[in-house]
């Protein structure tokens, strides 16, 4: 294994084969600093993700179909296949519309 000097950007010191700086704790090792930042910044998208509240037409319909009484999950369920035949017949026009623009 090579030998590997590396300068703290911090205090200057020089470090032989380590990931942080001997004097002041600093990380030097760059592929070790750009991954520590993508972990982060790949937590914070997710974390991002997990406080996105859903669509409340999307939370009605999935409290509705699971509610007690068996009348109100019927009739949620008769007009969410509603929904979802309009959504779909709306993304058929949408691409339709956009085979002839194109």
């Amino acid at each position: 294994m090579s030998d590997v000097y590396r300068k703290c950007q911090n205090c200057g010191t020089v470090n032989l084969n380590r990931d942080y700086c001997k004097q002041c704790s600093e990380i030097i090792n760059t592929t070790l600093k750009r991954k520590l930042e993508r972990e982060k910044v790949a937590a914070a998208k997710e974390k991002h993700i997990r406080a996105k509240k859903p669509n409340p037409i999307t939370l009605f319909f999935q409290n509705a179909i699971q509610h007690s009484n068996i009348f109100i999950r019927l009739t949620a369920k008769f007009f969410y296949s509603i929904w979802v035949i309009v959504i779909a017949i709306g993304s058929f026009l949408a691409l339709l519309f956009g085979y002839i623009a194109a």
